[in-house]
Protein backbone atom coordinates (compact mmCIF):
# COMPACT_ATOMS: atom_id res chain seq x y z
CA UNK A 1 0.00 0.00 0.00
CA UNK A 2 1.54 3.00 -1.16
CA UNK A 3 1.91 6.57 1.24
CA UNK A 4 -0.71 8.07 -0.59
CA UNK A 5 -3.21 5.36 0.67
CA UNK A 6 -1.80 5.04 4.25
CA UNK A 7 -2.47 8.93 4.70
CA UNK A 8 -6.25 8.51 3.27
CA UNK A 9 -6.99 5.61 5.97
CA UNK A 10 -5.42 7.61 8.48
CA UNK A 11 -7.23 11.01 7.88
CA UNK A 12 -10.49 8.69 8.07
CA UNK A 13 -9.63 7.32 11.26
CA UNK A 14 -8.86 11.01 12.37
CA UNK A 15 -12.30 11.91 11.19
CA UNK A 16 -14.26 9.30 12.30
CA UNK A 17 -13.13 9.75 16.04
CA UNK A 18 -12.90 13.79 15.43
CA UNK A 19 -16.74 13.12 14.73
CA UNK A 20 -17.87 10.87 17.01
CA UNK A 21 -15.92 13.36 19.85
CA UNK A 22 -18.15 15.75 18.23
CA UNK A 23 -21.77 13.41 19.07
CA UNK A 24 -19.95 13.55 22.62
CA UNK A 25 -19.18 9.62 22.31
CA UNK A 26 -15.58 9.60 24.14
CA UNK A 27 -13.92 8.05 20.96
CA UNK A 28 -10.22 8.17 20.48
CA UNK A 29 -7.68 6.83 17.41
CA UNK A 30 -5.40 3.98 18.23
CA UNK A 31 -2.43 5.47 16.74
CA UNK A 32 -0.42 2.05 18.16
CA UNK A 33 -2.30 -0.72 15.86
CA UNK A 34 0.84 -0.83 13.69
CA UNK A 35 3.08 -1.92 16.67
CA UNK A 36 0.36 -4.00 18.22
CA UNK A 37 -1.14 -5.70 15.12
CA UNK A 38 -5.21 -5.43 14.58
CA UNK A 39 -6.27 -4.10 17.03
CA UNK A 40 -8.92 -1.67 15.90
CA UNK A 41 -8.36 1.87 14.63
CA UNK A 42 -10.60 3.57 17.01
CA UNK A 43 -11.82 2.88 20.09
CA UNK A 44 -15.09 3.65 22.12
CA UNK A 45 -15.06 4.04 26.03
CA UNK A 46 -17.49 4.46 28.81
CA UNK A 47 -17.17 6.74 31.84
CA UNK A 48 -15.67 4.20 33.25
CA UNK A 49 -12.90 3.84 30.80
CA UNK A 50 -13.79 0.30 29.73
CA UNK A 51 -13.68 -0.20 26.25
CA UNK A 52 -17.06 -0.56 24.79
CA UNK A 53 -16.51 -0.59 21.14
CA UNK A 54 -13.74 -0.90 18.50
CA UNK A 55 -14.14 0.74 15.58
CA UNK A 56 -12.32 -0.74 11.53
CA UNK A 57 -12.77 1.89 9.31
CA UNK A 58 -12.38 1.63 5.72
CA UNK A 59 -12.55 4.42 3.18
CA UNK A 60 -12.03 3.07 -0.40
CA UNK A 61 -13.84 3.02 -4.09
CA UNK A 62 -15.28 -0.43 -3.52
CA UNK A 63 -14.90 -1.15 0.59
CA UNK A 64 -15.90 -4.61 1.61
CA UNK A 65 -18.00 -4.20 4.65
CA UNK A 66 -17.82 -7.91 5.10
CA UNK A 67 -13.77 -7.64 5.16
CA UNK A 68 -13.84 -4.49 7.52
CA UNK A 69 -15.99 -6.28 9.97
CA UNK A 70 -13.86 -9.64 9.56
CA UNK A 71 -10.99 -7.27 10.90
CA UNK A 72 -13.50 -5.58 13.47
CA UNK A 73 -14.42 -8.90 15.37
CA UNK A 74 -10.62 -10.25 14.98
CA UNK A 75 -9.66 -6.95 16.78
CA UNK A 76 -12.51 -7.48 19.80
CA UNK A 77 -11.21 -10.90 19.78
CA UNK A 78 -7.79 -9.52 20.93
CA UNK A 79 -9.42 -7.21 23.54
CA UNK A 80 -11.53 -10.05 24.84
CA UNK A 81 -8.22 -12.08 25.69
CA UNK A 82 -7.20 -9.10 27.13
CA UNK A 83 -10.37 -9.15 29.55
CA UNK A 84 -12.53 -6.49 27.66
CA UNK A 85 -15.55 -7.30 25.64
CA UNK A 86 -15.71 -4.26 23.07
CA UNK A 87 -18.47 -4.88 20.60
CA UNK A 88 -17.17 -4.78 16.94
CA UNK A 89 -17.94 -2.06 14.96
CA UNK A 90 -16.74 -0.87 11.09
CA UNK A 91 -16.94 2.57 9.61
CA UNK A 92 -16.74 2.22 5.94
CA UNK A 93 -17.06 5.21 3.27
CA UNK A 94 -17.28 5.18 -0.03
CA UNK A 95 -14.83 7.69 -1.94
CA UNK A 96 -17.76 9.68 -4.33
CA UNK A 97 -18.16 9.13 -7.90
CA UNK A 98 -18.21 12.34 -10.35
CA UNK A 99 -21.89 13.52 -9.66
CA UNK A 100 -22.68 11.41 -6.37
CA UNK A 101 -22.53 11.83 -2.91
CA UNK A 102 -20.01 10.15 -0.64
CA UNK A 103 -21.51 7.25 1.33
CA UNK A 104 -20.66 6.44 4.93
CA UNK A 105 -21.99 3.57 6.94
CA UNK A 106 -21.28 2.05 10.24
CA UNK A 107 -22.07 -1.94 9.98
CA UNK A 108 -22.41 -4.01 12.82
CA UNK A 109 -23.49 -7.94 13.50
CA UNK A 110 -27.70 -8.22 13.44
CA UNK A 111 -27.68 -9.40 16.82
CA UNK A 112 -25.13 -6.63 18.26
CA UNK A 113 -27.98 -4.22 16.75
CA UNK A 114 -30.75 -5.93 17.49
CA UNK A 115 -29.11 -6.20 21.16
CA UNK A 116 -28.59 -2.51 21.12
CA UNK A 117 -31.71 -1.60 20.14
CA UNK A 118 -33.52 -3.44 22.82
CA UNK A 119 -30.87 -1.81 25.10
CA UNK A 120 -32.23 1.64 24.05
CA UNK A 121 -35.84 1.18 24.21
CA UNK A 122 -35.55 -0.33 27.80
CA UNK A 123 -33.03 2.69 28.75
CA UNK A 124 -30.42 0.53 29.75
CA UNK A 125 -26.99 2.07 29.29
CA UNK A 126 -24.57 0.53 26.98
CA UNK A 127 -22.28 -1.53 29.55
CA UNK A 128 -25.76 -3.47 30.27
CA UNK A 129 -26.01 -4.07 26.78
CA UNK A 130 -22.60 -5.25 26.43
CA UNK A 131 -23.38 -7.75 29.27
CA UNK A 132 -26.78 -9.20 27.65
CA UNK A 133 -24.85 -10.97 25.49
CA UNK A 134 -27.25 -12.52 22.51
CA UNK A 135 -30.77 -12.60 22.87
CA UNK A 136 -33.34 -15.34 21.83
CA UNK A 137 -35.01 -14.74 18.63
CA UNK A 138 -38.23 -16.30 17.99
CA UNK A 139 -39.06 -17.24 14.52
CA UNK A 140 -41.18 -14.88 12.51
CA UNK A 141 -44.87 -16.15 12.67
CA UNK A 142 -46.43 -16.63 9.63
CA UNK A 143 -48.90 -13.81 8.03
CA UNK A 144 -52.27 -14.86 7.23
Amino acid sequence: MGKSQRDKGHNWEREVSRRMREFGIDAKRNVTETQTGNTGDVHVFNSNQEMIACIQCKNMKSPSVWKAMEEAIESCGIHKRLGEEPLPVSVVKRTAKPGKPVEEYAVMRFEDFCNLIVSYKFGEPIRRYMEMGHMEVSEPSEMN
